[in-house]
């Protein structure tokens, strides 16, 4: 049980080494013009979705 209590604490530095697990794997799939698109997906969508996130984990009393 510690192990899933531990996943789940540390959810994003797991997905984080398997996304750089994944392109060590299979690079094709991040290049210019392949099917992520990353001239597009890095310059809008993957800077949005961080402020999103960031945005998420603000407490609601600094919001107001």
């Amino acid at each position: 049980m510690r192990l899933l209590e531990r996943m789940r604490k540390d959810w994003f530095m797991i997905g984080i080494v398997l996304a750089i697990a994944g392109a060590k794997l299979e690079p094709s799939i991040g290049v210019n013009g392949g099917p992520l698109k990353p001239e597009i997906t890095v310059s809008y969508i993957a800077v949005a979705t961080i402020f999103f996130n960031s945005g998420l984990s603000l407490k609601t009393e600094r919001l107001t």
